[in-house]
């Protein structure tokens, strides 16, 4: 009895583990995929007007996005480059929430 029962217990952990691993494999952000929903006029850049006039979840201020959208611009050139757009998105991994580095 015991026996049956440890093994039920291994694969309903290892079933867990699986779906957890499943879930965190789908929620990545394809950089891609999200660029090209910025970029309205298909000019494989990113202005500022476009960064501002994205739907998103959350409203936020005018003055927020265009700190964000500096932030991006690594070059200060008024557009953001696919990889400039990809450098950001992995400079943001790991920030919010408590888990990003301290600045000192």
């Amino acid at each position: 009895m015991i026996s049956k029962t440890l093994k039920f217990g291994i694969v309903v952990v290892a079933l867990c583990a699986f779906s957890v691993t499943n879930a965190q494999d789908r929620k990545k952000p394809d950089p891609e995929k999200m660029f090209a929903s910025y970029d309205a006029d298909e000019d494989k850049l990113i202005s500022l007007d476009e960064y501002k006039s994205k739907k998103r979840k959350k409203e936020m201020e005018a003055d927020v996005l265009e700190k964000r959208f500096a932030k991006m611009d690594e070059n200060s050139d008024g557009s953001v480059t696919l990889e400039e757009f990809k450098a950001s998105m992995n400079n943001q991994k790991g920030k919010g929430k408590g888990k990003g580095k301290k600045k000192e």
